[in-house]
């Protein structure tokens, strides 16, 4: 038996509480699953089992220490629904025979990343 029972939520910070929040419910069309604006939080819900949660704070550090990873069924029509919302993918790259991947941050420089997989 394992000593904990199932992922919960990957969370960033972010400056701008409201911005990120319309950023991740608007552009990235995620659930807001909850809410506490006292405690400047927020959880988004992506897929079942899967949330990503936003934490308002006075200062972000510059360099990010990890990414969301977004699995994506295809690269190229993701990249289009993004460009139509302003969002530009960089890093894109190609793992022959493994997966397809890019990436793009958020209005606080997180990353999120997709990735197409070419398995099978």
């Amino acid at each position: 038996m394992s000593w904990y029972r199932q992922f919960d939520l990957v969370w960033f910070p972010v400056v701008d509480f409201e911005r990120a929040k319309k950023f991740y419910q608007e552009d990235l069309g995620f659930e807001l699953v909850l809410e506490d604006e006292d405690s400047k939080w927020a959880e988004f819900q992506i897929s079942p089992g899967a949330k990503i949660a936003i934490h308002g704070v006075k200062a972000t550090n510059a360099n990010p220490v990890g990414a969301l990873v977004l699995d994506v069924e295809n690269i190229e029509k993701s990249e289009l629904t993004l460009a139509g919302k302003g969002i530009k993918l960089f890093n894109k790259e190609e793992i022959p025979g493994l997966a397809k991947l890019a990436s793009f941050n958020d209005p606080d420089g997180n990353v999120i990343q997709l990735s197409q997989s070419l398995v099978g």
